[in-house]
């Protein structure tokens, strides 16, 4: 009798594929979490976040978070914030050929049509001016997200767009201003015109400039082509041809040379004025000293005829007598002591009154010689 078969025992192979279906089951499984989730985000607080399903936008979030069906369903796309700005340089890249118009030099080619095609791309980097001259403008432009949904329907189209926009709104602008106001060096002629208001007028033409942008910008949004953004600031760096460039420098420099002459001069000028000014004060010092002294001299020498005035003013005859004679015996003193010899006779009698100085005594080292009066 042959008993019935048992459950199968499983062998190795058995095990190891049972085991790498377990695992791949796992993984299956983990990455369709993943897949799941991967929509769940966090908007951060200088962003916006956008729902985009199958091509339409279904809801835009500023902040908190976003949950989205997973992709291809939907999309998220984060967008800056109204309130940081983005920047876009903006320039025509000048081509290597050198125009006889705006550059330094022709550079001869055997191909004609070659040379004035690459001629005409030389000169298209550059834009007229109302009194006739030529600038290069290269710009940093500065734009906000102010309607996201806008912005990412027309997100891949905005650089191209805005550099098309700018240089056709340069372009009217340029026409309608000198080349003095794009110009960031003020030159002496200006300050000696008195153009005081120069700052003022370029400030006003970046204004201008940007004004002008931001129009055409409108313009877009109503023929349902909004880009969304709004430009902020433009920075502008002007950039002249080569030979009006070198002219300029040189016309700079000589005026930087004149000004340092100029003001060497007045250094000089006012060191002059400084020693003049020094030897007027000490002339007027010394002289102003001298005069004074002479005063006191003057009032030292008449202080006694200042004194006999002023006591003849005394109403006592007596007062003034006494004062008198004292005078005359000042003065009468003083005479006869320059005298050799005074011999005072009265007029009336004739009566010597007061007789001359004897003759001295000999002195004893000088005897046997006489001392003749």
């Amino acid at each position: 009798m042959v008993g019935e078969p048992g459950p199968p025992v499983d062998g190795a192979l058995e095990q190891s594929v049972r085991l790498a279906f377990m695992v791949l089951s796992g993984v299956t499984i983990l990455l369709g979490l993943v897949w799941l989730t991967g929509n769940i985000r966090s908007v951060p607080p200088d962003s916006n976040a956008i729902v985009v399903r199958y091509g339409k936008i279904m809801s835009v979030r500023h902040s908190g978070l976003v949950v989205a069906l997973p992709g291809p369903f939907e999309n998220v796309y984060f967008l800056p914030s109204q309130d940081k700005q983005l920047s876009l340089h903006v320039t025509r890249d000048n081509t290597d050929y050198s125009s006889d118009e705006t550059d330094l030099e022709l550079q001869e080619s055997d191909d004609f049509y070659h040379m004035e095609k690459s001629r005409d791309a030389a000169n298209s980097s550059y834009l007229l001016t109302g009194d006739g001259n030529v600038v290069r403008l290269d710009a940093n432009l500065f734009y906000r997200i102010v309607r996201p949904v806008s912005y990412v329907q027309a997100r891949p189209h905005v650089p191209a767009a805005l550099r098309r926009l700018f240089y056709a709104a340069a372009t009217d602008v340029a026409a309608s201003h000198p080349v003095g106001d794009f110009l960031v060096v003020r030159s002496s002629f200006d300050t000696a015109a008195g153009d005081d208001a120069l700052p003022a007028r370029r400030a006003a033409l970046r204004s201008e400039l940007l004004a002008a942008v931001n129009a055409r910008l409108a313009a877009l949004r109503g023929h349902n082509t909004d880009p969304g953004i709004e430009v902020a600031r433009i920075d502008l760096m002007v950039v002249l041809p080569p030979r009006a460039k070198q002219a300029f420098d040189q016309v700079l420099t000589a005026e930087q040379s004149a000004a340092q002459g100029i003001a060497a001069a007045r250094t000089e000028a006012e060191h002059i004025l400084q020693e003049a000014g020094r030897e007027r004060d000490r002339l007027g010092a010394d002289a102003a000293a001298a005069a004074v002294e002479s005063v006191h001299q003057a009032s030292g020498e008449t202080a006694a005829i200042s004194a006999v005035e002023n006591a003849a003013r005394a109403p006592s005859a007596d007062t003034r007598h006494a004062v008198e004679l004292q005078a005359w015996r000042e003065k009468t003193t003083a005479i006869f002591a320059k005298a050799g010899r005074v011999t005072g006779i009265a007029p009336e009698t004739g009566q010597i009154l007061l007789p001359g100085p004897m003759p001295e005594q000999p002195s004893e080292a000088g005897q046997g010689e006489g001392n003749i009066p």
